[in-house]
């Protein structure tokens, strides 16, 4: 049993004191406090997830994307701090932002994490995003945004937008994976590296391409790297194939891997190889079509590391 001394005991008498002086008392002996204050549960247990990524019109391209949902759940683990965890898309297709916003209201969420499911920082995570998300306004992006048919969200819940996949080590570690899997003789290989990039922010992508090139090298013994910005095939002849060219004159073997979220490079290059380049009716051979090219079918997307990068990213929002 706990023994007070006596000065204890006269301290623990003044600050009962103190505390009914300040709360007072109404006719029934019940306490009235004149400025109550609103806590927040500290488990975070109203916080809603939404994963935004990009969206395609091709289904084959959106289900990667979409059983992200489930992955990210498990990854959270049993004590996971969001009440609601949802994937969205941009665009083309739903489930799209306004949907899972209206879910997360929907739940009694009264805060949400948003994590952009793309690359590196573009035109999409700096204003897209947000202008969609209600949280910056733009006359201009708002008939952008209607143009293409999005809604652009009307919600008075907090947003937290979080950092896109190039914070970590995510991407160089994934796309050293993909290069792993078609590697053979890496002092005879090249690698070239395709990604969506961002015309208004090159020094910031030259940079990321460089840190995933450079890693890759060091922990294969690839000696010659390189990488071009290909919108998910537009753009392919004019700036992939000259880097391709370029490697496949230093070395024999030439790796070609996609740093994209759902899909690799594998598609592009084949439709490329299929599909003769005419210019004026006439057909212009293919400079690719005796050179020996390997393709990673697969960008970042199936991995199980990018619903645990998503967690850990979505997790660390609620420490700030």
């Amino acid at each position: 049993m706990r023994t007070f001394h006596k000065r204890s005991l006269i301290a623990l008498i003044l600050v009962a004191g103190i505390a009914l002086a300040t709360v007072g008392c109404g006719e029934n002996n019940s306490p009235t406090v004149a400025n109550p204050i609103t806590t927040v549960p500290s488990d975070g247990a109203k916080v809603g997830l939404l994963v935004i990524a990009h969206g395609a019109p091709m289904p084959v391209w959106n289900k990667p994307v979409l059983t992200l949902e489930k992955q990210v759940i498990k990854a959270l683990g049993a004590d996971s701090p969001f009440k609601k965890v949802k994937v969205v898309l941009m665009e083309f297709v739903r489930p799209s932002v306004a949907d899972g916003v209206a879910e997360m209201e929907k739940a009694g969420c009264d805060r949400i994490v948003a994590v952009p499911l793309l690359i590196a920082p573009s035109s999409h995570s700096h204003w897209d995003i947000p202008a969609l998300l209600g949280i910056y306004s733009d006359e201009k992006m708002k008939a952008e945004l209607a143009a293409e048919g999005a809604t652009v969200v009307k919600s008075r819940l907090p947003i937290t937008v979080t950092p896109t996949l190039d914070s970590g080590d995510l991407l160089v570690e994934t796309m050293l994976a993909r290069v792993k899997e078609i590697s053979k003789d890496p002092a005879n290989e090249a690698l070239v590296v395709l990604s969506h990039g961002d015309d208004g922010l090159k020094p910031y992508w030259d940079a990321l391409m460089k840190r995933i090139t450079y890693h890759i090298c060091g922990k294969t013994g690839i000696t010659y790297a390189d990488w071009a910005y290909v919108h998910v095939g537009q753009g392919y002849r004019a700036h992939g194939v000259p880097a391709i060219m370029t490697a496949a004159e230093n070395r024999k073997r030439v790796l070609l891997v996609g740093c994209y979220v759902s899909m690799g490079a594998t598609g592009m290059h084949k439709r490329f190889m299929s599909r003769p380049t005419r210019i004026h009716g006439m057909a212009l051979p293919n400079p690719l079509k005796d050179k020996d090219i390997v393709t990673a079918k697969h960008g970042l997307l199936p991995s199980p590391a990018v619903a645990k990068w998503i967690a850990k990213t979505a997790k660390a929002a609620l420490e700030d």
